[in-house]
């Protein structure tokens, strides 16, 4: 008798790199396709199921079903505020242009440039595709530009803050807490007030200082840094609020709400 022939059926994932990552679906360790392989016969390979088996296969159906409806809807909901973010930048003056893209960045992803380009491809007239493409480039400058203030920003707000920490940090360029110079965390109030007098410590700053604060819980191996971070956002506060009409007698500062603002509750933790 001649032997029967068959391929190795490949799994899923090869039909959609993604489908576990989207689907988290047990359905790939199911039992009922350990024995798809080379060299068992047809009836090894389809056994009856029993009913047990033919509602949980329908449960595991629907529940992946419900799935791929549900992440066709958010696809398409996407595309629609793409869309609609798209015709709002058309019909936009170059003011209202640049006040769209200010407002919308974080929305310039891949998506959107993807978006973009198919809406130029399927334009019947030229004079459309090349307002598509005015329109890309008009785009691209603007978000250029931001990018470019954004991590100037960002330097000068770093810039900044390591003079601040700069009295904290040790010989082995690590700041330990508490510090070891006593003298170090009034070093640092100073240097905040007089930073704070010029004009130094805008958002720009508040904004650095959240984000190394953030990165710091998230290493968990500087712990000394977190703490002085911390100490920085407490420093401040009391450098602003002091500059308001409160009461303060030598390093003591009488506020009636001051533990309620958010930036001292902020500093609190350390």
């Amino acid at each position: 008798m001649a032997s029967i022939f068959t391929l190795p059926r490949p799994t899923l994932s090869l039909y959609f790199p993604k489908y576990r990552k989207v689907f988290n679906c047990n359905v790939l360790q199911s039992p009922f396709l350990k024995y798809w392989n080379l060299g068992f016969s047809r009836k090894e390979r389809f056994e009856p199921f029993t009913s047990t088996a033919s509602i949980e296969l329908r449960r595991r159906r629907r529940t992946l079903i419900c799935a791929v409806n549900q992440d066709a809807e958010k696809a398409f909901k996407k595309t629609v505020e793409v869309d609609r973010l798209i015709d709002m930048l058309r019909e936009a003056n170059p003011s209202e242009l640049q006040k769209l893209v200010v407002e919308n960045i974080l929305a310039f992803n891949e998506t959107f440039w993807i978006r973009l380009a198919a809406r130029s491809d399927t334009c019947k007239s030229d004079d459309d595709k090349k307002d598509y493409e005015e329109l890309a480039t008009a785009v691209m400058s603007i978000v250029d530009r931001i990018v470019h203030k954004t991590h100037e920003k960002i330097d000068s707000a770093t810039d900044v803050l390591k003079e601040i920490l700069e009295p904290a940090v040790n010989e082995e360029e690590e700041t330990p807490w508490p510090p070891k110079d006593p003298e170090a965390l009034k070093t640092m109030e100073k240097k905040i007030f007089q930073m704070e007098q010029e004009g130094k410590l805008d958002e720009g700053f508040l904004a650095e200082v959240s984000a190394q604060l953030r990165q710091a819980k998230e290493d968990a191996d500087k712990p000394g840094l977190e703490a002085m971070l911390q100490k920085v956002l407490q420093l401040y506060a009391s450098t602003v609020l002091s500059k308001r009409s409160y009461a303060k007698k030598g390093n003591t500062l009488f506020i009636e709400f001051s533990m309620h603002h958010p930036l001292v509750t902020k500093g609190m933790k350390c």
